[in-house]
């Protein structure tokens, strides 16, 4: 595969790797110069019709994704039989690679990471697609520590093809949600569950389940209860032991309900972190989570220690708890008011008018949503909660801002590539315009200019060149000249060659032009074409005619020369010497009209017309 060239422009460099789907290729875009990634499909799954209308179906949801922490796929094709996919070529390492160096991650690290997972899958989820197969090999750390997320949506083709009841289960097991291992239908939730395995993974050095079969690890995820992450590495808070179990709750409907919420508390244990009391310190959701995932192997508090705890409490925050209880039992719930799409001040004001608190969890780009506006909140309108749980709101910072490229000059297709690979959506006016140095089919003006900031899915208007301004030229006489010839006199008059007709002729042999339309001489548009009648012989029959040449004057010899112009042409017919006082009698043929000219040492002294 190496040097081998997709397509005319995806040239293949060097292998990166493979998997059970496909092997993967560093290439280059010979049209944008820039190094991508190209994965093509393996034999068995190119050679299954359904699997490949299913594949390319997934690649074009996916590629509608636009996020920093998303890998973005540029092109789906095929050529003689290879499927590939063509994608952000990232400079980096595996999730993977990057926890069997180091055993398990600093928790502070593994947040940062975790968080930027939950940006990518949010994106991915607010857009439809769900990944299916989120684990720690499809997650790239490039060498500036951002978080790169692969292969979004492949996994549902994937999964249709190998997840069957054949006695093998195929796919990364180790991160299989509960619901995919019974065949289910997978939605968010399989992805917020293999999210919980990865953070597993990244603070404690090992997977959540092991068996000596994939079968067995599966029955494993179906069945049993994690170990706690503590006790594999004591120095885990308390507090993300309690998320990462959350996330990896059985039941779907008790896990994290969204990335954006998983994130949040991510980002709350982030921030808290360096504090002493960490510990201690409860985090918003998981706060107000009503009923909180047990675990069958969780260690039950023993009974002197809750004494002691509310001994404890009774005496030193009597006040205190009789706040507590009134603030969480006496007090309702109330209905959650829609702030989605107010200014942010305006949102907060109107939550704490029901009764509520707003807090601002993200900070986001949205093609749609003014900056400073709501996009969206946690929990949505019309839910009702406790007056104590906060109601979490993500903010616009409005469209994402690219810069427009110049691509004045370039031909149509590499203007089209070039604006929408910088996201722009391209408009063509349709009337065009003629130039006189930019060829036809090529860009002469945009709009917005080269260098101008505008929000990403903006529309850009190029308009294409018709080439140099047609005029008016006049048509050369070709009668008589050969077709070759008449032809080429026509290019070079700016005018193209027409249609060609034959006709028999006694005046001129095959070949010569015998008439032409337009006539010589004409005014007609530049490029317009010219219509050819040539000749198909047979010609003029051999006629002769005698010439006299007196003796010259001066009594001196002198070279006589006899040329004739006629249907074939000119030629000369007499080349001799005429002495002092001699006459010269010739006959010299000719064919058709044309004229006789006699020449003396180079000088003309007698022409006349024949017959």
């Amino acid at each position: 595969m190496i040097g081998k060239t997709l397509e005319g422009r995806y040239e293949i460099k060097e292998a990166l790797g493979g998997g059970g789907m496909a092997e993967v290729y560093r290439g280059e875009d010979r049209l944008l110069h820039r190094s991508v990634t190209i994965k093509i499909l393996r034999e068995q799954f190119a050679n299954d019709k359904d699997f490949i209308a299913r594949f390319q179906q997934e690649a074009r949801s996916v590629a509608k994704l636009s996020h920093p922490n998303v890998v973005s796929i540029y092109d789906v094709g095929q050529e003689n039989g290879l499927h590939y996919l063509v994608m952000e070529y990232v400079e980096g390492r595996s999730l993977k690679e990057v926890i069997k160096q180091k055993g398990c991650l600093p928790v502070a690290e593994a947040l940062d990471i975790a968080i930027q997972i939950c940006d990518a899958l949010e994106h991915a989820h607010e857009n439809g697609v769900v990944h299916r197969d989120v684990k720690p090999h499809n997650i790239l750390i490039t060498k500036h520590g951002r978080v790169k997320v692969t292969d979004f949506g492949i996994a549902q083709a994937m999964t249709e093809a190998t997840l069957t009841y054949s006695g093998t289960l195929l796919g990364s097991v180790h991160y299989l949600a509960p619901e995919q291992a019974r065949g289910e239908p997978a939605g968010t939730a399989v992805d917020i569950y293999a999210l919980g395995v990865v953070l597993y993974e990244m603070v404690t050095g090992e997977v959540p389940f092991q068996g000596d079969t994939p079968l067995a690890v599966a029955l494993k995820h179906l069945q049993e209860e994690p170990r706690p992450p503590r006790e594999l590495n004591p120095n885990i808070p308390p507090a993300l032991e309690r998320v990462i179990l959350r996330a990896l709750d059985k039941d779907p409907s008790r896990r994290y309900p969204t990335a954006a919420a998983l994130r949040a508390d991510l980002r709350a244990l982030r921030t808290m972190l360096e504090d002493d009391n960490f510990a201690t310190k409860e985090l918003p959701l998981l706060a107000q989570e009503k009923d909180p995932p047990t675990q069958a192997n969780a260690r039950k508090p023993r009974i002197w220690a809750w004494v002691l705890v509310v001994l404890a409490f009774l005496g030193l925050a009597a006040g205190g708890l009789w706040a507590g209880f009134r603030y969480y039992l006496i007090v309702g719930e109330v209905v959650v008011p829609s702030v989605e799409g107010l200014p942010e001040g305006e949102a907060l004001d109107r939550l704490a008018a029901a009764g509520l608190k707003g807090q601002v969890t993200a900070r986001q780009n949205h093609p749609e949503v003014p900056p400073g506006r709501v996009i969206f909140q946690d929990p949505k309108p019309g839910e009702k909660i406790k007056r104590s749980r906060p109601v979490l709101l993500t903010i616009s910072l409005g469209p994402r801002m690219h810069q427009v490229p110049n691509v004045v000059g370039y031909p149509e297709r590499l203007a089209r590539t070039t604006l929408q690979n910088e996201k722009f959506a391209v408009i063509v006016d349709p009337q065009g315009v003629h130039h006189p140095t930019i060829e036809a089919g090529s860009v002469v003006a945009q709009d917005p200019p080269a260098g101008t900031l505008r929000p990403e899915g903006s529309e850009v208007r190029i308009t294409l060149s018709k080439g140099p301004e047609p005029r008016y030229v006049r048509t050369p006489n070709l009668i008589g000249l050969n077709l070759t010839e008449a032809q080429q006199r026509i290019k070079e008059s700016g005018l193209e060659p027409g249609t060609i007709t034959y006709q028999r002729n006694e005046e001129h042999y095959a070949g010569v032009i015998i008439n032409q339309d337009p006539q010589p001489g004409t005014s007609i548009l530049q490029g317009s074409p010219v219509n050819l009648v040539v000749s198909q012989g047979p010609g003029p029959a051999r006629q002769e005619a005698v010439v006299t040449v007196p003796p010259s004057s001066d009594g001196k010899e002198h070279r006589i020369r006899i040329v004739v112009i006629d249907a074939k042409g000119t030629h000369e017919e007499y080349n001799d010497i005429q002495k002092p006082g001699e006459k010269i009698v010739a006959v010299v043929p000719y064919y058709g009209k044309g004229k006789l000219q006699v020449f003396r040492d180079d000088e003309m002294i007698l022409e006349r017309a024949v017959p």
